[in-house]
């Protein structure tokens, strides 16, 4: 949704701003939608959160775990599912009345139904959390390190010579490459990861709005 400076102001005072932040898992929307909503008036929702609810799990870890890789087997029905269950999800939280809601989105929510993203894009304004230089190592790091439920979307490709682990690596800058076109697409304003991890809310919050 397309909006003015002065629009974003005059519906943040009155209550009906609709903010989403979008972007790869780690990259910062809970740390950065935690924040604004600790600080200023929105409403934070989370659709993983929804997402656990509907697998009977309570943590990111668990979710990741039932999930598994894309060498796993059964990946393939598992993905489609978890796709189907971040469209419910996301639905559902579009669907909820608060004032100013701040959402939230999964790293896969570009896979969701069309018709839910032309709807997100119409009613929200959408900013997203763009990788900078400095965190590409990192997000691989992570990944790695503590596995998220990934939404590969046909990415990974066994490599010849290379274990499935190494060859998961080796496919990893492709998928990011991929989402981040996608991201931007959906977006109405792109920030660096880098400039969200300033200690000041209130410029967080100036970054997040449209351009004056």
């Amino acid at each position: 949704m397309k909006l003015t400076c002065d629009a974003f102001k005059a519906r943040y005072a009155a209550g009906t701003l609709k903010l989403a932040l979008i972007g790869m898992s780690n990259i910062g929307k809970s740390y950065s939608g935690m924040r604004l909503a600790t600080d200023y008036d929105f409403t934070l929702i989370e659709v993983d959160r929804l997402i656990w609810d509907s697998l009977g799990e309570t943590d990111m870890d668990a979710f990741a775990a039932w999930q598994g890789q894309p060498y796993s087997e059964g990946y393939e029905a598992r993905e489609r599912r978890s796709i189907a269950m971040e469209t419910d999800a996301t639905r559902r939280c579009l669907d909820r009345e608060a004032r100013n809601p701040l959402l939230d989105t999964t790293g896969s929510v570009i896979y969701t139904e069309a018709g839910l993203l032309e709807r997100l894009r119409a009613e929200w304004f959408i900013v997203y959390i763009e990788a900078a230089d400095e965190h590409l190592d990192r997000l691989k790091s992570q990944y790695f390190a503590q596995p998220k439920p990934l939404a590969w979307n046909g990415h990974y490709k066994e490599m010849p010579g290379l274990s499935e682990r190494e060859s998961l690596m080796a496919c990893y800058p492709g998928l990011l490459a991929s989402r981040a076109e996608r991201y931007a697409a959906l977006a109405d304003k792109t920030v660096s990861s880098a400039d969200i991890l300033t200690p000041d809310t209130a410029v967080l919050f100036d970054l997040v709005k449209p351009a004056a």
